[in-house]
């Protein structure tokens, strides 16, 4: 299949907002695609990473009150590390900027254009997703040989003719299921020849010009992956979950991935990414792993010699989870991929540097450190109200007003997404599903993933994970009220004010998603809360006045409650 619509610049299209009607993703418009290489804000990073400071200094003065809340301090411990480790891998700027983009695309001429394939893998995605994706995919510009194939381990009739449709390659492979998306990808590349390989997702769609940005790359014979963002659409008339797993990914890609490339470290992440056909038959094919073939890929590449370069250019736009049980399937399958390297001999192979060291160790403490938050985090105010309910003052709240603040200021005034506290709701999710990935990674053992839009049924992975959430979520939250209704009963509201502040905000995170983890296990049918125009408010980017108005209302919270003013009060 040959396309003719290559032109010397980028071309452009007009800025589409996703479809009202399906929800379904559009390439990202004109103004999006540059959005990364704007400001690089690394201090965003570092203020994050320091808000957390005085909740550390109040955790350490609460594990050393007696022996057997010692524990805690191995917490603490786990949690500096994974700050010192953040703050050492985080902090590089970029190696790419705009300019040196632009100026590549620009005055690339090759004599002859390499001859390219897009793999396009499916199993048992919607039609409707299917076809939303490669419409888009059927517009790609390349005056070189492009073949466009669809790698079908559904072996639908539906998909077979939705290819033919399109005028793309119809693949099912004899050995469907084997090894899950690396064994489909390796047997794509028995039956094609492209010099370049690119791969989309089953939900993305790409921008016209995608080819022309990435190809020019292959020009230093030391690339052998090209990797760009996977951005998700994150509109307003979307459930809550939907929304906070969109914007979620803008802190790996905007801020950590281009940190990790100046070190040569960046992670292929597989999908919106182009491969050097050579590089990959030179390590065997695409790594032989049932999850995260795709970073593993791109270890095997490095011992080789091959790097992968990160472009914080955004070309694709796909489809986040909007259910409970996709997105816990999805953030297990991930956690899997990082947590696998404690038991791998990859990162040993290649030869890694101290650089590269800290960047796959980092990601590895980083769901550690998710998966033991989530139950730690709940406890010292529950053992405070349960052991010496006396001893509660407002002061004991001071330690998180900085991260609520960097929560509710900070972060959605520096975010090209909705970024909201809706994404630490989310993040919740991702700690019990990680709890998840490290049981079974010390047990040897991984669960089956499913794949965007598809539907898990009501046992397997997802449902023991959401009835785990719900039994720990619902018994904190209730036993933080009940503590709190029994103080002020005990010794009043004047050293109780300020915690009540700290449980309408753990209400806020846990109570929704609690009435969505309730009816993912025991109404299936509906969709996660939040969805529809009524919430767009909500979901909005906040104004510099709600800003600066929030920012306030926390400060006068903290004045109140640091006892500072009691003489004038």
């Amino acid at each position: 299949m040959s396309h003719s619509t290559l032109v010397p610049v980028p071309t452009t299209i007009a800025d589409l907002p996703p479809d009202p009607a399906a929800l379904l993703p559009r390439p990202p418009g004109d103004e999006e695609v540059y959005g990364y290489f704007g400001p690089q804000r690394r201090w965003v990073l570092v203020l994050s990473s320091l808000s957390f400071v005085f909740t550390a200094v109040a955790l350490f003065q609460f594990s050393v009150r007696t022996p057997w809340l010692w524990v805690f301090l191995g917490v603490l411990v786990l949690n500096v590390a994974g700050v010192v480790m953040s703050l050492l891998d985080n902090g590089n700027p970029r190696r790419v900027s705009r300019d040196q983009h632009d100026l590549l695309v620009r005055v690339w001429r090759p004599a002859v254009l390499q001859s390219v394939d897009v793999y396009l893998p499916t199993c048992g995605e919607p039609i409707p997703v299917l076809r939303n994706a490669y419409e888009h995919v059927s517009r790609l510009g390349w005056d070189g040989r492009l073949r466009i194939w669809v790698l079908d381990d559904g072996a639908r009739r539906e998909v077979r003719e939705l290819a033919a449709e399109f005028g793309f390659d119809y693949v099912v492979r004899p050995d469907r299921g084997h090894l899950k998306k690396a064994g489909n990808l390796n047997h794509a590349l028995t039956v094609s020849a492209g010099e370049l390989i690119v791969i989309l997702d089953a939900d993305f769609c790409p921008r016209p010009d995608l080819l022309v940005h990435l190809a020019p790359y292959f020009e230093d014979a030391g690339v052998g992956i090209v990797q760009t963002p996977q951005c998700f659409a994150t509109d307003a008339s979307m459930n809550w979950l939907q929304r906070a797993a969109g914007a979620a990914q803008e802190w790996f890609f905007r801020w950590i991935q281009p940190s990790r490339d100046a070190n040569d470290a960046a992670i292929c992440c597989g999908s919106n990414a182009m491969y050097r056909r050579a590089a990959i038959e030179e390590v065997g094919g695409f790594a032989k792993l049932d999850h995260s073939e795709d970073m593993y890929t791109g270890l095997a590449l490095l011992g080789r010699g091959y790097r992968t370069q990160y472009l914080p250019l955004l070309l694709a736009k796909g489809l986040s989870p909007d259910t409970v049980p996709a997105f816990v399937s999805q953030q297990y399958r991930w956690a899997m991929g990082n947590l696998h390297l404690l038991t791998a001999r990859e990162v040993v192979r290649v030869g890694a540097g101290r650089r590269l060291l800290l960047s796959y160790w980092n990601g590895v403490v980083s769901y550690l450190l998710t998966a033991v938050n989530v139950f730690a985090a709940p406890l010292p105010p529950l053992i405070m109200l349960a052991l010496t309910p006396g001893e509660v003052r407002p002061w004991h709240m001071l330690p998180f007003l900085l991260p609520v603040w960097t929560w509710l200021v900070l972060i959605p005034a520096v975010s090209r997404t909705r970024w909201s506290m809706q994404v630490i709701r989310a993040h919740q999710l991702v700690g019990f599903a990680s709890a998840a990935a490290v049981w079974h990674t010390l047990r040897g053992r991984g669960a089956s993933w499913v794949p965007t839009g598809v539907s898990q049924g009501r046992g397997g992975l997802a449902r023991r994970v959401s009835l785990i959430a719900f039994t720990w979520l619902g018994i904190t939250t209730l036993a933080g009220w009940i503590g709190f209704a029994a103080g002020v009963f005990a010794y009043g509201i004047a050293n109780y004010w300020a915690l009540a502040g700290y449980l309408l905000v753990q209400g806020y995170l846990s109570v929704p998603l609690l009435v969505d983890l309730a009816n993912s296990l025991w109404r299936p049918d509906r969709q996660p809360i939040g969805a529809g125009n009524r919430w767009a408010a909500t979901a909005a980017h906040r104004s510099w006045p709600e800003l600066l108005a929030i920012t306030v209302a926390l400060g006068v919270f903290g004045l109140l409650a640091s006892g500072l003013v009691d003489g004038i009060l």
